[in-house]
């Protein structure tokens, strides 16, 4: 159970920071410091991206849990007896696939974050406003080459950083 509190605490704390915190901090000159020194364990553990950080916290706890479970660490045994005997076989199978569950969320919410990069206000445009308004269209089309050519000159700019722009 003591395992179970460390878990949920560390859980809450990545999540805060996830959500809140890092915005929080970054507006605060007193922790450049700390953003100076934490940058390359960001970029290496989660490129950044606070999407990124939530759905590899929800794997880290599928595997947490997954281990835990088998090696017997988690006992449900307490809480069976709030549960209705006509229920207990399911929220038993229901806790065994928990760890799976988190683990699968996780990798489909990065999934989603690697694959959707466009601005949330050009994606919920109806498909319908789009192929009506031309202008809409070409307003889209050049964001999405905009952000190309910009990931382009970002990836030639590391990859190359002793090379003159203008060359």
């Amino acid at each position: 159970m003591r395992t179970l509190l460390i878990l949920a605490v560390i859980t809450v704390l990545l999540l805060l920071y996830a959500l809140w915190g890092r915005e929080w901090l970054k507006s605060k000159p007193w922790s450049e410091g700390f953003f100076a020194l934490i940058e390359p364990v960001e970029i290496f553990c989660f490129k950044k991206s606070e999407t990124i950080i939530v759905a590899r916290t929800l794997q880290m706890l599928g595997a947490v849990l997954t281990a835990l479970t088998w090696l017997g660490s988690i006992d449900i045994t307490p809480l069976m007896p709030l549960v209705p005997d006509k229920h207990e076989a399911i929220v038993k199978a229901a806790f065994s696939f928990l760890p799976l569950i988190l683990n699968a969320l996780g990798a489909i919410v990065e999934h989603l974050r690697n694959r959707t990069t466009k601005p949330i206000e050009l994606v919920s445009i109806p498909d319908k406003v789009v192929s009506e308004n031309g202008a809409v269209a070409v307003a889209i089309a050049n964001a999405e080459a905009a952000k190309t050519e910009a990931v382009s000159e970002v990836k030639i700019a590391v990859s190359f950083p002793d090379i003159p722009k203008d060359a």
